[in-house]
C-alpha cells in the first residue's frame, strides 16, 4: 500500500516538474517579445540576399519574358574552380536585385544575351538539365566590353536556339571583327567557331 502512495506521489511531482519546466521555457521565450518593445524575429520579412547562395557566373545566353524573366546561363560554379561547366535557367521574381558589378541599379528589362553575370539563387535548384532555380540576386560584370557582348549576342543567333550553348572563348580579331567559340552543353560535339562582323558606329 505504502509502494503504491509512493508511486502515485512519484508520478504527480514527475507531472507537476515536466508541466513546470515546459512552462518555463514558454514563460521565457514569451516574455523576450510581447510588451519589450522588439519586434518578433519570425514576423520580420525574411532578407533573401541575406540567404543567397552564389550559384553560376559565366554568360547569359537566352532571355525569355512571358510573364516572367527567365535567363538561361551558362558557365562555372564557384566551387568548381574553374573546371567543369554548367546550365541553369533562372526565373526573376519582382524581389530579385538586378545590379551591375559597381552596385549601381539595374532592371530585369536590362538583361541581354551574351551579358557576363554572377547569380545567387537560394541553393535549391531543380534536377534536370539545364538546371532551373530562382534567382535572387543578378550582378552583370560592368567591366564587360560592350563590343563583346554584342559579338556573343550575334554568335547565338547563327547557331540552334534554345540549346544550352557555352561560351569558351571570346577574341577580337580586328576592327568591330570577333571569334567567339561555342560548345552546345547538350552533346559532344566540337565546338563551333563563328567569326562575327560587328556594324561601325
Amino acid at each position: 500500500m505504502k509502494t503504491l502512495k509512493f508511486m502515485s506521489l512519484l508520478a504527480c511531482f514527475l507531472l507537476l516538474f515536466g508541466c513546470g519546466t515546459a512552462g518555463g521555457n514558454n514563460n521565457s521565450s514569451l516574455g523576450s517579445n510581447p510588451g519589450s518593445g522588439e519586434e518578433i524575429p519570425d514576423e520580420e520579412p525574411v532578407d533573401d540576399e541575406e540567404q543567397a547562395v552564389e550559384d553560376l557566373t559565366g554568360y547569359i545566353v537566352s532571355v525569355s519574358d512571358e510573364g516572367q524573366t527567365r535567363i538561361l546561363v551558362t558557365g562555372q560554379h564557384p566551387s568548381s574552380g574553374g573546371s567543369g561547366t554548367s546550365a541553369t535557367m533562372y526565373t526573376l521574381e519582382e524581389s530579385t536585385k538586378v545590379e551591375n558589378s559597381e552596385g549601381e541599379t539595374l532592371e530585369a528589362a536590362d538583361l541581354k544575351t551574351g551579358m557576363k553575370v554572377t547569380v545567387w539563387n537560394s541553393g535549391i535548384v531543380a534536377e534536370s538539365f539545364p538546371a532551373q532555380s530562382g534567382a535572387i540576386k543578378v550582378m552583370v560584370d560592368a567591366d564587360q566590353d560592350e563590343h563583346e557582348q554584342q559579338a556573343v549576342a550575334k554568335a547565338l543567333e547563327e547557331v540552334e536556339a534554345g540549346n544550352p550553348w557555352h561560351v569558351e572563348e571570346v577574341s577580337e580579331e580586328g576592327d568591330h571583327q570577333y571569334k567567339v567559340t561555342l560548345k552546345n552543353l547538350l552533346d559532344d560535339s566540337e565546338p563551333v567557331e563563328i567569326t562575327v562582323e560587328l556594324e561601325e558606329g
